[in-house]
């Protein structure tokens, strides 16, 4: 063979290469190519949960990729969250937020090393809910009013049931103490369920619980909703007043959600979820599922879900440092 045509065809070798180069990256770059984890920083069951695998069954129909979720719970969900802030940016690792895992324990627990701030990407909220504030059948006392006023006759004399050190019941918690100048002796538990049961049986006396873990019981007429710490009344329990209306307007907390993944994620990509998720927070039977549970919708774009969660951490800054509130 002339070196010629020896020399023609590493030529058109080299232009052949050149011209499929584009696309062999575009076809590297498409995503999502592969399975995408969705952690969840609790166990199976609660709000967290509940709205996560809803988002990550509509994820997976959008982007046609399987969203496999993994709950992994540990330390208020930071173990969890930890985790992801430090997985690969490339859109196959996310988890769920809420205001534990992404504003405030960061502030109680020293052992928690990330600042949600700049070591997450936030792709998005998902969705609100209010907290409520349930009393034992038990407890006399059958208003907020009832409450501060025998939290200031006895101080201390009132066991509040918290759900977790820094959670949004230890918060709200402290809302209210803060707003009304009372103090109660604080009693943990591990979670929604163990705190309801004891509420029930009269070994603690109140309770900040989200909406979505209660209703059921308050409408059962096993426990007693004292008020609503949203901004409304819920459609679901219209006789029970809300916070501002009880004399408490500073105590306005609402437990949320979002999806974020590791910091530094391609804007594409994160753009791309982005869209996906403010498209299924459109889908009436979204709404409605969401609703059932006595949550909306919260979409918007991945700055204004970095701003509010800022924004958050901001908040819950000046509680934690008034309470004086530190994971032992």
């Amino acid at each position: 063979m002339s070196k010629f045509l020896l020399g023609r065809r590493a030529v058109l070798s080299l232009s052949l290469a050149a011209a499929l180069a584009p696309l062999a990256v575009c076809a590297q770059a498409a995503y999502p190519n592969k399975p995408i984890t969705l952690v969840i920083p609790f166990p199976p069951g609660g709000q967290t949960d509940v709205v996560g695998r809803l988002i990550g069954e509509r994820l997976s129909q959008r982007l046609g990729q399987t969203v496999v979720v993994d709950n992994k719970p540990g330390v208020n969900g930071s173990l969890a969250s930890d985790a992801v802030a430090r997985a690969k940016p490339d859109g196959y690792t996310l988890v769920i937020g809420g205001p534990g895992t992404h504003a405030i324990n960061q502030l109680v627990n020293p052992n928690v090393k990330y600042d949600t701030r700049k070591d997450f990407t936030h792709i998005a909220m998902l969705g609100r809910g209010p907290m409520l504030l349930l009393a034992s059948p038990a407890l006399k006392a059958n208003s907020v009013a009832d409450v501060v006023a025998l939290a200031k006759a006895k101080p201390d004399s009132l066991n509040m049931a918290l759900t977790g050190i820094g959670s949004s019941s230890h918060m709200t918690t402290e809302l209210l103490k803060q707003s009304a100048g009372i103090s109660f002796t604080n009693v943990p538990y591990k979670g929604d369920m163990p705190a309801m049961t004891d509420l029930i049986g009269g070994q603690a006396d109140l309770l900040f619980v989200p909406a979505t873990s209660a209703i059921s019981f308050v409408q059962a007429g096993k426990l007693r909703a004292l008020a609503v710490t949203g901004s409304k009344r819920l459609e679901s329990l219209p006789d029970v007043p809300t916070m501002p209306e009880a004399g408490q307007p500073q105590v306005i907390n609402y437990s949320w959600t979002s999806l974020a993944g590791p910091p530094g994620m391609p804007a594409d990509i994160v753009q791309k979820l982005n869209q996906a998720c403010r498209d299924i927070l459109a889908e009436p039977e979204v709404i409605a599922r969401l609703a059932a549970m006595s949550n909306e919708t919260a979409p918007g774009t991945p700055e204004q879900a970095a701003g509010f969660i800022a924004s958050e951490v901001a908040r819950w800054t000046d509680v934690v440092k008034k309470g004086n509130i530190q994971v032992q």
